[in-house]
């Protein structure tokens, strides 16, 4: 009897993992030592992990070698954010977006239209310190008509499975996050047509969750996500060099479902990388049936069992999921 131990309230992977295990017939044990499968093998490397999950660290790990698939992005904290700000003084009509590095969600997201305003924000007592990225914002964005014909913002979310024995994956289906509120390119008081969390209030939606497959326009931008998802993984790779081993042991994975942003010009940008991210525990979530099952399903397949099971990597075959 294949077995696996997962505390399912720990978090949402282990919830719907543990689900996905039990519809086939896979069986709990309270006993790590006795389970294939097991919360050590979703102990990825957290050094790895945080590199891209933490936004200032996913910010230094592409600027270097792949520049244009981030918009421009500075590392930003109490303490060099008088340089940070002088180094780009000279950079006109630009409009910035300050976000925590170390938060998701959209909490203490600031956008400013000059450098001055970043200036007094830090001047500020009234502020969240530690670290952040101050980041150009896209502000000509592509936008989805509404039933008013106005244009909305929305972001794209697709998920990668990295693994530490042999290589990184791609999931082809993924959502579009569309702000409920039309797009007001010179409102920065109202964030909620800017930023495509799903909730920056507690008790408000602030977005529609449409899977990806509904949209035409998905199509030629896929290659494109795939390409920088790519590049991501290669600069992984180039400080990291250890980072796949196919004889490594125990076999560990990561999910991480990553953010992306078109322009008006059809170019896509990576914005961020979350790891373990807040999939839904629920049967009525609106993307349950159309995305999140398949999902599941699949990473079980291509990925759990294998692991469970002690499959050679030369004989490991991946279905829907494509390597990066």
């Amino acid at each position: 009897m294949n077995r696996f131990y997962l505390r399912t309230k720990r978090s949402p992977t282990y919830y719907n993992l543990a689900h996905y295990l039990q519809e086939i017939n896979w069986r709990a044990t309270p006993f790590p030592f006795l389970s294939h499968f097991s919360e050590k093998n979703l102990d990825y490397d957290m050094q790895i992990a945080n590199q891209l999950e933490f936004k200032h660290l996913l910010a230094e790990l592409v600027q270097n070698d792949f520049p244009d698939i981030m918009p421009k992005t500075y590392p930003i904290n109490d303490n060099n954010w008088q340089n940070i700000l002088a180094s780009i003084d000279n950079i006109k009509d630009k409009i910035w977006i300050l976000k925590p590095a170390l938060l998701n969600n959209g909490k203490n997201i600031h956008i400013f239209n000059n450098i001055q305003d970043i200036q007094s924000h830090y001047l500020s007592s009234n502020r969240v310190g530690g670290e952040h990225v101050l980041q150009e914002y896209i502000a000509s964005p592509h936008l989805l008509k509404g039933p008013k014909d106005e244009g909305h913002k929305y972001s794209i979310r697709m998920f990668m499975v990295l693994t530490n024995y042999d290589g990184a994956f791609i999931y082809p289906h993924g959502y579009f996050n569309i702000a409920v509120n039309p797009y007001k390119p010179e409102d920065f008081d109202d964030l909620t047509c800017h930023i495509t969390n799903e909730h920056l209030e507690e008790d408000r939606v602030n977005v529609i969750q449409i899977p990806t497959f509904k949209y035409d326009l998905f199509k030629p931008l896929y290659p494109k996500i795939k390409h920088h998802l790519s590049d991501l993984i290669l600069a992984l790779q180039q400080k990291h060099p250890d980072i796949f081993n196919k004889t490594k042991s125990p076999r560990k994975l990561a999910l991480f479902g990553v953010d992306f942003v078109v322009d008006s010009e059809q170019k896509v940008w990576l914005i961020e990388a979350n790891h373990g991210p807040c999939f839904p525990v629920t049967e009525d979530h609106d993307l349950q049936q159309s995305l999140y099952a398949g999902f599941w399903r699949k990473v079980v397949q291509n990925f759990v069992q294998p692991i469970g099971l002690k499959t050679p990597v030369e004989q490991l075959s991946y279905d829907m999921f494509e390597k990066l």
